[in-house]
């Protein structure tokens, strides 16, 4: 919305979410927080989400993504939660750390596409946009 985050409804919605940064019960929710936080500009909030989402990831060799629980099947919502967080991740500094880890997302999703090139979330074409 370009809205400022000095703005006084954008203060309030951010302090408002801000009691729930560390409530990590849904993966989904701290993914899209570690967004949100992000295009606001909160680093530290962000850095904090982020952090417990690389504890709880599910890394495969080179590969990384994110699912709500251990036994989740949901291919779509793992999709739609680790866009999320390669949003979040690229969305700040892009140390070659950074990089190297929003490659391993990367090399997941597109394990993810079907055989016409699309993905089972609406979502990813949000990132498709944003790396673009």
């Amino acid at each position: 919305m370009k809205m400022s985050s000095d703005d006084r409804v954008m203060k309030q919605s951010l302090s408002c979410l801000k009691e729930f940064i560390n409530d990590f019960s849904n993966t989904y929710t701290t993914a899209v927080l570690a967004y949100v936080f992000s295009l606001a500009g909160d680093m530290e909030t962000r850095d904090h989400l982020l952090q417990h989402l690389d504890s709880v990831a599910i890394k495969d060799g080179s590969f990384i993504h994110w699912s709500q629980t251990a036994t989740e099947t949901s291919a779509s919502l793992s999709v739609e939660i680790s866009s999320y967080v390669l949003l979040a991740k690229l969305s700040a500094s892009h140390t070659n750390e950074d990089r190297g880890y929003a490659s391993g997302i990367v090399r997941w999703l597109t394990t993810q596409q079907n055989h016409y090139g699309g993905f089972s979330s609406t979502q990813v074409l949000v990132l498709n946009s944003y790396c673009m």
